[in-house]
């Protein structure tokens, strides 16, 4: 939740039997100084913290049974802990008081202080926080996902981004380019591992086929999200937001077609050919295709595209029709 809280986690029970929201700070989920295998061990910590003690007996078995309910998890998530829990040592992150010098155990009495929630509403400087659901954080580590480290972090940033208060609690809409920018993965990872969540049934994705016109020219309208639990919202969400927006803001069918998104790729490819080597990589009847295709798509957005594709490097060919 976004805002200060109580620093343990909360635990209830509900049909599908007993879950954890766990508290991760923002900014925690965006640092540099925590990698994969930091968040993952973090989010186990922190589901043992309590208020007003510091102090633990953590062990490998302790918080593989808070991230995946087994003692015993798989190489993979036992490595991921490991190195968490060593990286955040070496930071001072966490504080060992016992130190076995021999390693003969993966033992430790740890001193959590410093990932306990303030809640000192005097703070200056507000810190905030998104809940996470350990049965999806298990759900995902118990997968056969090979990039399952990751995806926890991902998971852990897409909930960061669900609106948490008001008539759209639970839902999302996030444009996959501007969390490219946030995280910095590019937009086909995201796409991958959005895709990765909904197949595993952790989220629920109202995918948008609509685009809006406006003062910034053609866009998508992004598509609604969010975890599995709010489906029906999520799906009544993003239906009004086509609707709304759509209408509203002269909605036309999205112009991102597998044809025309090809015929752009093989443009720009053109060009590049052009200007570096002056050769052309297409013979007539795909330069044909090309030139329409795109010539299409300039008729039907000239008034909204405010740089449409220079077609004239097509006017030595017999098919050339001009630029409109």
């Amino acid at each position: 939740m976004r805002d200060w809280m109580s620093s343990s986690p909360f635990i209830y029970s509900g049909k599908e039997g007993l879950k954890i929201k766990v508290f991760i700070k923002d900014n925690i989920i965006l640092s540099d100084e925590f990698d994969n295998d930091m968040i993952v061990t973090y989010l186990g910590l922190r589901q043992i913290l309590k208020n007003n003690i510091n102090n633990y007996f953590v062990s490998i078995g302790l918080l593989s049974y808070h991230l995946t309910g087994k003692q015993i998890a798989s190489k993979l998530v036992t490595k991921s802990i490991l190195s968490g829990l060593s990286k955040m040592i070496e930071k001072k992150i966490i504080i060992t008081n016992e130190i076995d010098k021999d390693r003969r155990t993966n033992d430790w009495i740890l001193d959590l202080s410093k990932l306990q929630i303030n809640t000192d509403k005097n703070k200056k400087e507000k810190e905030f926080y998104t809940s996470i659901d350990s049965k999806y954080v298990s759900m995902i580590l118990n997968s056969d996902m090979k990039d399952k480290i990751s995806i926890v972090r991902f998971y852990c940033y897409l909930m960061s981004t669900v609106s948490k208060t008001g008539k759209k609690a639970g839902v999302g809409f996030t444009a996959y380019q501007d969390m490219a920018k946030s995280i910095n993965i590019c937009r086909q990872t995201i796409s991958k591992y959005m895709d990765k969540l909904e197949d595993k049934k952790i989220i629920h994705i109202y995918k948008s086929t609509d685009s809006i016109v406006d003062s910034k020219g053609i866009r998508e309208i992004p598509n609604t999200y969010g975890d599995i639990d709010n489906e029906n919202k999520i799906i009544s969400v993003g239906r009004s937001y086509i609707e709304n927006y759509g209408n509203n803001a002269k909605k036309i069918k999205s112009t991102k077609t597998s044809k025309t998104r090809s015929a752009s790729a093989k443009y720009n490819i053109l060009m590049k050919d052009l200007e570096s080597t002056g050769e052309i990589r297409y013979n007539d009847n795909e330069l044909k295709e090309i030139y329409e295709t795109l010539l299409e798509y300039n008729r039907k957005y000239e008034k909204y595209e405010k740089d449409p594709k220079d077609l004239s490097i097509f006017s030595n060919y017999n098919f050339y029709k001009g630029e409109k």
